[in-house]
């Protein structure tokens, strides 16, 4: 199945910039059809979250251990995400103490939210306690790797993920509360688990039939059309997973982007916060903004990510 992964690279990728495309569009106040492409960027979350759920099983399955597991997860999404929430605390608390006032929490956890990923699972009534830098969706991922080994010794079939995934939805569309709001995402990673299972036992057409199906009926009652795109992802997973790049310059690049995606997944949103500052001063124009953004992220992802993360694996590697 290695060869088969070299696709979702390419997808990642895509996912990512998609991502930051969404909040460019969004920071130069976009209209129009051109602000309409830029917003469907916002969907390439939930291709990360479907990436994930396959990845997620396709990892434990040569993990040794629990641990092992954790650590190798952990190891990729945290150091990172803990650089950014302190980063983001030195910011507000010391830098900008003077001119910005940090909102009171209603739950009174602070910054603990963050550094215990609870952002999401505990609701504030202040957005600034649940999507700062754009985090929102760490919790996801935590909460998902944390379940990995669990739903791996009950999801062992592909029927099995299917009932999964149905499940799932049944609990989406039931549940209506802001608390524990991960719980809803397992929907995505789950048909990522399904994508696993249909690869390994061939029965891809069966889950092509599934999603199909499913889209039909999820455009026939009006449901989200984050359920629709999530259907649409699937298959293009499906339809592009034997596809290889075979030009050695190309897929250095698709290595080298596929290895930064996380990073710039995050830090990008630091950079459009900052340039969010610097325009409340300085007003700046959407060449600028651009400029500054892909500046700022590549030259700040580079660092971070050789100061930060690869430090941290090569020690989750040494100790695994």
């Amino acid at each position: 199945m290695a060869q088969k992964i070299d696709s979702l690279k390419i997808l990642r990728i895509i996912s990512c910039l998609g991502v930051v495309t969404v909040h460019f569009g969004a920071r130069i106040s976009l209209s129009g059809h051109l602000r309409t492409v830029t917003d469907f960027g916002a969907y390439g979350v939930y291709m990360f979250f479907i990436i994930s759920g396959f990845l997620g099983f396709y990892s434990y399955q040569y993990s040794s251990s629990c641990i092992q597991y954790y650590l190798k997860r952990f190891s990729r999404i945290v150091p990172l995400y803990y650089a950014i929430i302190i980063y983001n605390i030195v910011l507000y608390e010391v830098i900008l103490r003077n001119n910005f006032v940090v909102p009171v929490d209603s739950t009174h956890l602070g910054w603990l939210r963050y550094f215990f990923f609870l952002n999401k699972i505990i609701p504030s009534n202040k957005g600034f306690w649940s999507n700062l830098s754009a985090t929102w969706t760490i919790s996801y991922f935590v909460f998902f790797y944390l379940l990995v080994p669990v739903l791996y010794k009950v999801i062992n079939t592909y029927n099995k993920a299917v009932l999964f995934v149905f499940f799932c939805l049944v609990l989406n569309y039931f549940w209506r509360t802001e608390w524990f709001a991960p719980i809803t995402g397992l929907y995505y990673f789950g048909l990522g688990i399904a994508i696993y299972f249909s690869i390994n036992e061939n029965k891809e057409n069966h889950l092509i039939v599934w999603a199909c199906f499913t889209g039909i009926f999820f455009l026939l009652f009006n449901f989200n059309r984050i359920y629709i795109f999530s259907n649409i992802f699937s298959l293009l997973i499906i339809a592009v997973k034997e596809f290889k790049v075979n030009n050695s310059f190309v897929n250095k690049c698709v290595n080298l982007l596929d290895e930064y995606s996380y990073t710039i997944y995050l830090v990008h949103a630091i950079v459009i916060e900052a340039i969010a500052l610097i325009d409340e001063k300085q007003p700046l124009s959407s060449l600028q903004v651009f400029m500054i953004l892909v500046a700022g992220t590549v030259v700040i992802s580079f660092f971070i990510h050789k100061l930060v993360e690869e430090p941290f694996n090569k020690l989750v590697r040494a100790k695994t």
